[in-house]
C-alpha cells in the first residue's frame, strides 16, 4: 500500500522454491495526496483506500492463498490516522497490515530487485521512487550494504502546473534543487560505498521507460530496459510542451500519472546526475517481490551467509 498506488501480486512457489507469478492487479488510490503534507489521510482517500483493498483482497481470495502479506509505506507511517486505517482494514476486511519503516522498506525492495539486477560489474546503486519516499540502496549479489529512506516522492514533490504561478523552467529548477538538498548526503554515502551500476525501480520509472521507448527518445542497449540522462531530459522537454490532459493521452502512460510524471522525470534525472552515471537500469521487481522472498526465507527459517552488518 504505497502513497500513490496499491499493488497486488499473487505467486505460486514450487517445492524447489521457484516463484511463478499467477496474477497482478493495481489500484491508483493516492492515499498520500494530502497526508504527506498535512499529516492526515482525508476521509475520501481513507474510504477509497479501503474500497481498493477490498477489491484486491477479493482477487487474492480467488486463488486460495496460503498467506496474504500486506505492507504500508510512507503515507501510512506518516499520517496521524494511519493506525485508524490499519485498524479499519483489520475490522472490515480481515487484513493485517504491517506498516514498515523506511529502512525496512529499502531492505525489502532490494531483496526483490536483486533477483534481476545486473551485477556483472559488481555493486549496484538502486533508487526506488514512490509517492512519498525514495529508498536509496547500495548492494551486491548477496544483499544490501547501505540503505536509507529519503522524503522525496512524486506526490510529495508534485509539479502540477495548474497550481503554480511560475514557469515550467522555474518549477523544474525548484524541484531539482529540492532533490539535491534532500539526497546530497545519501548519494555521498553511496559513492563512498562504491558502485558500478545505477538502477531505478517503481511504477514511475517503468512508466518513463515505456514513454521513452514509445516516443523514440531512448534506445535500450543489451536487451535490457534503461533510462539515460539525455533520455530523461528529452522526456522533460516533451512533457513541458503539453497540457496535463495531453500528457494523459501519451502512449504508455496511465492518465492518473499525468500530473506527477514530469516531477518523476526530474527527480530520477537529478538523482542519476548526482551519481555521476549517464544511464540507469530499470528494474521490474521491488517491494512486492521482496516481501515474498522475505516471507519464504522466514517460513523456511533459512539464513543468509554471515556478512558485515549493513549501514543505514
Amino acid at each position: 500500500m504505497g502513497s500513490n498506488s496499491f499493488h497486488l501480486v499473487v505467486v505460486g512457489v514450487s517445492d524447489e522454491g521457484r516463484i511463478t507469478t499467477i496474477a497482478r492487479a493495481k489500484e491508483m488510490v493516492r492515499l498520500g495526496e494530502s497526508a504527506l503534507s498535512e499529516g492526515v489521510i482525508p476521509a475520501a482517500a481513507f474510504e477509497r483506500g479501503l474500497a481498493a483493498l477490498a477489491r484486491l483482497r477479493d482477487i487474492a481470495f480467488r486463488h486460495q492463498p496460503e498467506a496474504i502479506l500486506a505492507a504500508g509505506t510512507s503515507a501510512l507511517r506518516e499520517a496521524r490516522n494511519g493506525p485508524a486505517f490499519v485498524a479499519a482494514a483489520k475490522l472490515q476486511l480481515g487484513l493485517d497490515i504491517r506498516v514498515i519503516e523506511g529502512v525496512e522498506e529499502a531492505h525489502l525492495i532490494y531483496e526483490g530487485a536483486r533477483q534481476i539486477l545486473p551485477f556483472a560489474d559488481g555493486k549496484v546503486a538502486l533508487f526506488d521512487l514512490g509517492g512519498g519516499s525514495t529508498e536509496a540502496i547500495v548492494g551486491d549479489v548477496d544483499g544490501y550494504l547501505f540503505a536509507t529512506s529519503l522524503k522525496l516522492g512524486v506526490l510529495r514533490l508534485r509539479t502540477s502546473r495548474s497550481s503554480w504561478e511560475c514557469s515550467d523552467d522555474e518549477i523544474s529548477a525548484a524541484t531539482e534543487a529540492r532533490v539535491r538538498a534532500v539526497a546530497e548526503s545519501a548519494v555521498a554515502d553511496m559513492k563512498r560505498e562504491g558502485f558500478s551500476t545505477v538502477a531505478f525501480s517503481s511504477g514511475t520509472a517503468k512508466t518513463l521507460a515505456r514513454l521513452a521507448s514509445n516516443t523514440g527518445v531512448e534506445r535500450s542497449p543489451d536487451g535490457g530496459t534503461w533510462l539515460s540522462v539525455a533520455g530523461l531530459r528529452a522526456i522533460e522537454k516533451l512533457l513541458k510542451g503539453l497540457t496535463i490532459a495531453e500528457i494523459g493521452r501519451l502512449p504508455g502512460l496511465e492518465e492518473r500519472r499525468a500530473d506527477t510524471i514530469l516531477g518523476g522525470a526530474i527527480i530520477l534525472r537529478t538523482l542519476l546526475e548526482m551519481t555521476g552515471r549517464q544511464q540507469a537500469f530499470v528494474c521490474s521487481a521491488a517491494l512486492r517481490e521482496g516481501m515474498i522472498v522475505d516471507y519464504l526465507a522466514r517460513t523456511k527459517a533459512s539464513q543468509a551467509p554471515g556478512r558485515s552488518a549493513p549501514r543505514t
